[in-house]
C-alpha cells in the first residue's frame, strides 16, 4: 500500500505537468479516478480521467479532451476502459440535476458517485476549485432535499439517506454490470475483475456505507443539537477529500483497531497481486472455466474472503452503536 500511494504521488506530479497551461482556468477541472485517485497506483494500472467543465459550453472543450487524449498517450498512461464512462469531457448540469428518473443513466451514476467517493483532481489552474465546487453542489442535491434534514425536525442522529440510497444503488449496478461484462465481452478479464469488485470495489461501497453513517456516529454531546443542513454538507465534504483506505482506517481504529491487519493486511496482499506483473496478466487472461484450478486465482480469493469477513465483522460486530445503525440503515 505504501509503494502504491508513492506511485500514485509521483504519477499525480506528472500529469500535473503534463496539463499545465491546457484548462479554463474558471471552469475546468482535470480530474482521476480509479487505482489513481484511491493512492493504489500500480503496475498495469488504467487511467481513468475526465475534463470536468462547470461552465458554459464551448466547442474549445473538446479540442482541451483531445490534447489530453494525445498527451496521456505519450507519456505511456493506460487507457481508460471501453465503456467510454471516462476519457472525455463531462459537464456538471447532468451531475447535479440529474438524480434518479430517466435522465439518470448508469453511465452518469457512475459519474457522479465516483466523483463523491473516489476522485482527485489535478493540481492545476482552478482545476481543484472547480472541483471543489460540483462536488459540493452535489452534496447540497442529496441534502438539501432529502426529508430528513428538511424544516424543524432535524435530529444530529439521521443520515443522508437519499446519499445513502444512490450509495447503495451503485454498489448493487456494479455487481450487475460485472455480470453484464462477462456475457457482452465473453469472459475476458473476468478473473480480474472479480476480484476487482471485491476489493477495490466492495471499498468503495463500505466506504461510502461508512460516509452516510459517520454523522449520527459523531460526538456531540458537548456541542448545541441545532443545527444546519450545511453543517452536514461540509461533514460529508471533508470525507470526499479522503482516500477510501484512510477513511476506513479512521473507523477501523476508532472501533475495532484489533481487526487493522484483517482489513489492511489483506487489502496490502490485494494491492501486491496487482503490482506482479506476471500474477495481474495471469488473472486477465483466465477463462472461467480454468480459474478455479489456477493458484493465482485462488489465492486472490482466499485474499477477498478474508478482506470480507473482516469487514463484516467491523460492521455488525465489534461496536453495538455502530452494529445499530448499520442494521438499522443497511437493508431498508
Amino acid at each position: 500500500m505504501t509503494e502504491a500511494e508513492v506511485s500514485s504521488a509521483e504519477r499525480l506530479k506528472v500529469l500535473a505537468k503534463l496539463a499545465d497551461g491546457l484548462l479554463p482556468t474558471d471552469e475546468g477541472s482535470f480530474v482521476v479516478f480509479g487505482s489513481l485517485a484511491r493512492g493504489e497506483y500500480t503496475t498495469g494500472s488504467d487511467l481513468d480521467w475526465t475534463v470536468l467543465i462547470d461552465g458554459r459550453a464551448d466547442s474549445l472543450h473538446l479540442q482541451i479532451a483531445h490534447k489530453l487524449t494525445s498527451e496521456l498517450e505519450k507519456a505511456g498512461f493506460g487507457k481508460p476502459g471501453p465503456t467510454e464512462v471516462f476519457g472525455g469531457l463531462i459537464f456538471s448540469h447532468d451531475l447535479v440535476h440529474a438524480v434518479g428518473g430517466d435522465e439518470d443513466s448508469n453511465k452518469n451514476m457512475t459519474r457522479r458517485l465516483l466523483l463523491l467517493l473516489e476522485s482527485t483532481p489535478i493540481n492545476v489552474a482552478g482545476s481543484v476549485d472547480t472541483h471543489a465546487r460540483i462536488v459540493q453542489a452535489i452534496l447540497n442535491r442529496y441534502v438539501q432535499e432529502d426529508a430528513s434534514f428538511i424544516g424543524s425536525n432535524k435530529r444530529p442522529d439521521r443520515i443522508p439517506r437519499f446519499l445513502l440510497n444512490d450509495v447503495v444503488r451503485f454498489w448493487r449496478t456494479m455487481a450487475v454490470d460485472y455480470a453484464n461484462k462477462y456475457r457482452a465481452r465473453a469472459g475476458q478479464k473476468w478473473a480480474l475483475r472479480n476480484i476487482k469488485l471485491r476489493m477495490s470495489r466492495k471499498l468503495l461501497f463500505v466506504s461510502g456505507f461508512l460516509m452516510c453513517l459517520s454523522w449520527a456516529l459523531e460526538d456531540r454531546s458537548q456541542q448545541d443539537n441545532d443545527y444546519e443542513a450545511q453543517d452536514l454538507v461540509d461533514h460529508l465534504l471533508a470525507w470526499t477529500k479522503r482516500p477510501p483506505l484512510q477513511s476506513l482506517a479512521e473507523i477501523v481504529e476508532r472501533y475495532a483497531p484489533s481487526l487493522a491487519s484483517d482489513v489492511f493486511g489483506n487489502y496490502d496482499a490485494f494491492l501486491a497481486i496487482l503490482d506482479d506483473e506476471s500474477s495481474r496478466n495471469s488473472l486477465e487472461e483466465l477463462s472461467p472455466q480454468a480459474a478455479y484450478e489456477d493458484g493465482v486465482f485462488l489465492g486472490a480469493r482466499e485474499i477477498a474472503t478474508r478482506f470480507d469477513t473482516a469487514l463484516t465483522e467491523l460492521l455488525f460486530e465489534t461496536n453495538p452503536t455502530l452494529a445499530k445503525l448499520v442494521k438499522k440503515y443497511g437493508v431498508f
